[in-house]
């Protein structure tokens, strides 16, 4: 049997802790009392920056984390290799977002709907392991250093991108091979600038149950990114 967690997430963990060490001042993390300490968990996430949300879950969290990572911004075959090999040490699942696979040189437009459905595979299989995993649903962060021409901008006043349903396909995954009850799990953020640093504050919400559909867990997102 493999050890939990895989040492591979040292990685990211170090890399947590680094940036919000460098890039923020206040970080506050409220509701983490609502995660469920056991059995398979579906985090919902506002994305708001591309590398400070998942390092602020990553160090306060509690539980092991694996977060699904599109990896189309790779600008290269180099980095997509090193990305690839990071991200299986850690037990990341990797998926290519199709409105920008094939833009940055790391990877073909015709290689996302393969690796979408191998990351939505892996992603259910952690679930069904008792896993948590995490998502941004909205697929693109706010503050995003790689985003391009072809990055979705159809952002509402809030600053949204329209929820997409893979975390739903995820979580039926699961279901269908026999996970126990998935809960799904909103997470909001609000980030704030002083000076050269970030104060952010998370707020977890209420488990859903598994049926709960896209419009349901976007409100709930929402409502705690105020």
């Amino acid at each position: 049997m493999r050890a939990y967690p895989p040492p591979g997430m040292i990685g990211p963990r170090a890399i947590a802790w680094w940036s919000l060490r460098t890039l923020t001042g206040d970080v506050r993390v409220e509701g983490l009392e609502k995660v469920p300490r056991t059995g398979p968990v579906l985090l919902a996430a506002h994305h708001y920056h591309h590398l400070l949300d998942g390092a602020v879950l990553v160090r306060h969290l509690g539980r092991p984390l694996h977060i699904v990572v599109g990896l189309d911004w790779a600008a290269g075959a180099a980095q997509r290799r090193w990305m690839e090999r990071l991200c299986g040490w850690a037990g990341y699942p990797v998926i290519l977002r199709p409105a920008t696979a094939g833009t940055r040189g790391g990877y073909g437009a015709g290689e996302a709907a393969r690796y979408l459905r191998r990351g939505m595979r892996d992603a259910a299989a952690l679930l069904g392991a008792g896993r948590v995993v995490l998502v941004f649903p909205e697929g693109y962060p706010l503050v995003d250093p790689t985003a391009s021409a072809a990055t979705p901008r159809d952002r509402d006043a809030e600053g949204f991108l329209p929820f997409a349903r893979g975390f739903r396909t995820v979580a039926g995954l699961a279901r269908r091979n026999g996970a126990d009850e998935v809960a799904i799990v909103p997470v909001g953020f609000r980030y704030e600038r002083r000076g050269r640093k970030w104060n952010i504050v998370a707020r977890v919400g209420e488990p859903l149950g598994p049926e709960a559909g896209v419009a349901a867990v976007e409100r709930a997102v929402r409502e705690l990114s105020r």
